[in-house]
């Protein structure tokens, strides 16, 4: 398994250090918001993409860096789907569905900031590190590990170098890494795709949204992760980057504008 994982890890690199993508028009699901989308096929090895340009462009990951969280902590078995659970610390936090206990579907499905700081600060740096290398992803820049560079809050258990900090990522290779990542069946991968399931009609879809804000502003909207349909796995990214949008609920549902238009391209472009 060693030995494929390896080979596998070869082709990626080989395959996606400039991969040939072909640009397709989606703008009619973007409904004139700023933004991008990849879709990759690895039976096939294409890539689509539109605004292929701004695909290949960083930015922070936000609470994308949720599936990696997880499977760093499921790898390391620190936890289990079945024993997750962190104590709440009765802080009061803006978002009610916080304020309690919390397990790991749970979390990941509220995408709760306090347990998975809490969560990634049980794994240790070096291995995070070694991690992100393994996979690489992104910049794989931890160096702002407390999220010192997020000047969004002043409470540290809502910061992280994964939230508009020093670690950035693109579309094009947050498709990479899940490809990578679920490319062979393992407990671990398959308790993330439980936490991840987000249908099941008209094919199953299985993601992480993800909101970054910058001087009050949306900065990014993600949504990524992979469906299943005709047998084969597409791996996808969509990213909203329009800060000026003059939308009334965009500052608060960026990343549910984001999860949408995924949805309706997966549904309706037939891609593969």
């Amino acid at each position: 398994m060693k030995v494929l994982r390896f080979v596998f890890g070869i082709f990626l690199l080989v395959s996606c250090s400039r991969p040939d993508i072909e640009e397709v028009d989606l703008s009619s699901y973007f409904k004139g918001i700023g933004g991008s989308a990849v879709f990759y096929n690895p039976t096939s090895g294409q890539y689509k993409a539109y605004n292929a340009e701004r695909s290949g462009q960083r930015s922070s990951p936000c609470s994308t860096f949720k599936i990696m969280s997880s499977y760093l902590a499921l790898s390391e078995n620190l936890l289990t789907a079945e024993q997750s659970e962190i104590k709440w610390n009765q802080k009061r936090y803006d978002m009610p569905a916080w304020n309690r206990d919390m397990d790991l579907d749970t979390a990941f499905k509220t995408s709760c900031v306090w347990y998975f700081r809490a969560l990634i600060d049980r794994i240790s740096p070096a291995k995070v590190q070694a991690v992100l290398d393994r996979f690489r992803y992104g910049n794989r820049d931890i160096s702002d590990w407390s999220g010192a560079l997020n000047t969004n809050t002043d409470d540290p258990q809502l910061k992280g170098f994964w939230i508009e900090s020093s670690l950035q990522i693109s579309p094009l290779e947050q498709v990479r890494v899940l490809a990578e990542l679920f490319a062979y069946p393992s407990p671990v991968t398959e308790t993330l795709k439980k936490l991840m399931l987000t249908t099941v009609s008209p094919v199953k879809v299985y993601g992480k949204t993800g909101l970054g804000i910058k001087d009050n502003l949306v900065d990014t909207a993600w949504f990524v992760g992979f469906y299943e349909t005709k047998g084969q796995t597409v791996y996808f990214a969509v990213r909203l980057d329009d800060a000026a949008n003059p939308l009334a609920d965009y500052r608060h549902q960026a990343s549910r504008y984001a999860r949408q238009i995924a949805l309706d391209i997966i549904a309706d472009a037939e891609l593969f």
